[in-house]
């Protein structure tokens, strides 16, 4: 088992070394929620949350997805594959800027009421080199610097926000000016460390790789499409059926459950690198069934922790045009379970390159989720979108656990999922209480639940730092 040991191992410090990075991003965004929502009103924020979803919907449409082909692409290969991928994946970047920029204008003197188009090409343009470096980072095995650049990201978005709002009272403007400041003094970072232009050459521009990358990435565009019409869809269908207010809630709430989702996604950069290194290991299906039964108890226990923790703080950190959305995070947080069980199979059509079965779930769920939502939301409000989304992930992990057997065999502990299912229902029902009181008490019992379901973990986390300090003394 001593090759079990150390790939788990290397996940856990992969994972560190992330979360450690990503933490303290999602930390400042949580402190400036006070001055987004005191000065934005709901609706003029619904209308900022949807440029940024439609910007994360024309993304895989215009790369193609080829950033993420650099990655499977790049992982142990040698210097002169490196300086072949890097350069067809550029040219291919810049070729997508170009398509999009002449629709940019043709979009400005067909409907010239249509606002932000600048902006909202800046923000696609330095979102895209920043994912761009972190692919490359990622790839050089440059963790601790991927984790950083997040930092910087987020910690120069929040200054620029600030002075946007507070100072030059630009609203909406300033918000998407910030995002693009971020991102590229972000990449400049990473920039310092990958050198990216070193790889780069016309005539390192190759037609078989970018054939290669072609069938491996186009279908994920589909499925980066379907992937958005489960998570980023009812966006559009809220705007639709209930106006920009009303979406401004929603994505306000959401913040919420995302401190669930960042620290899946946290998860996923480690875990997508270990399971690709232990794909030929012959104690790999041990190593992915306890891998996932910890993953799924620290997520299920986090959720008796967090969302206690929710309607305590949601007061303070939203103003009053905000608070309606507190009704809707059981919902998305369990969503945001659902979608990283999901995500953890979903992992296995990369490492053995089968992603046409990523594809088929995804457009399943996605039709499940615009289903749910379009249908319900009349009748239930918000709760139609939220519920939808739950479904629809829920589903496709389902079907993705079915669908991968055939690659590998995760053994779930059911004992400990059904326990820890029936605590969330407890907690659940206690969130809609306006007793203070029982929320105090259901946090620190979700504390005690949370511990004891992982306190196999959390020793050896305690046995780590311990022997790293009695070394450092």
């Amino acid at each position: 088992m001593d090759g079990n040991v150390y790939a788990s191992k290397r996940l856990a410090k992969g994972t560190i070394i992330y979360m450690l990075g990503n933490l303290m991003s999602k930390v400042l965004q949580m402190l400036i929620l006070p001055i987004i929502t005191t000065s934005l009103l709901a609706s003029e924020y619904g209308y900022y949350d949807i440029i940024i979803t439609t910007i994360s919907l024309i993304t895989p449409v215009f790369t193609l997805q080829f950033i993420e082909g650099l990655f499977r692409y790049l992982f142990h290969a040698s210097e002169k594959e490196k300086e072949k991928t890097v350069s067809t994946v550029t040219a291919f970047l810049l070729f997508g800027l170009v398509v999009l920029a002449c629709i940019i204008v043709m979009l400005h003197y067909m409907i010239p009421n249509l606002k932000y188009l600048l902006y909202i090409y800046i923000n696609y343009f330095s979102a895209i080199v920043f994912n761009y470096m972190q692919k490359l980072s990622r790839c050089e095995q440059m963790n601790a610097q991927f984790a950083l650049s997040g930092v910087i990201n987020t910690f120069t978005m929040l200054i620029c926000q600030v002075v946007a709002l507070l100072v030059l009272h630009l609203g909406v403007q300033g918000m998407l000016l910030a995002n693009c400041i971020s991102y590229l003094v972000a990449s400049i970072y990473l920039e310092y460390y990958v050198r990216v232009e070193k790889r780069i050459s016309i005539k390192n521009i190759d037609k078989s790789r970018f054939i290669e990358l072609f069938k491996y990435s186009i279908p994920l565009v589909p499925n980066s499409i379907c992937w958005w019409l489960i998570s980023s869809s009812d966006r559009y269908i809220i705007t639709f059926f209930l106006g920009a207010t009303a979406n401004g809630i929603y994505s306000i709430a959401s913040k919420f459950s995302q401190l669930l989702t960042f620290a899946t996604s946290v998860f996923q950069l480690a875990w997508q690198e270990s399971a690709i290194i232990e794909k030929n290991n012959k104690y790999r299906d041990d190593f992915y069934s306890t891998t996932f039964n910890t993953y799924m108890r620290l997520l299920l226990g986090g959720y008796l922790v967090i969302l206690p923790i929710i309607r305590l703080v949601m007061p303070l950190l939203v103003s009053d045009g905000f608070q309606e959305g507190y009704l809707y995070n059981p919902l998305l947080l369990l969503g945001a379970i659902f979608s990283a069980f999901s995500q953890f199979y979903g992992s296995a059509y990369l490492v053995f390159k089968k992603t046409n079965g990523a594809f088929t779930t995804t457009v399943i769920a996605a039709g499940i989720n615009v289903i749910i939502a379009t249908l319900s939301i009349k009748y239930i409000g918000l709760y139609g979108p939220a519920l939808g989304t739950a479904m629809s992930f829920f589903i496709q992990w389902l079907i993705r656990m079915f669908q991968m057997k055939k690659y590998f065999k995760v053994k779930i502990e059911n004992k400990n999922l059904f326990i820890l299912l029936f605590f969330m229902s407890i907690s659940t029902i206690c969130y809609y209480s306006t007793n203070i009181f029982l929320h105090i008490v259901t946090l620190i019992f979700g504390m005690c639940i949370c511990i004891i379901m992982n306190k196999k973990i959390l020793k050896n986390i305690l046995k780590k730092i311990t022997t790293t300090k009695g070394e450092n003394q």
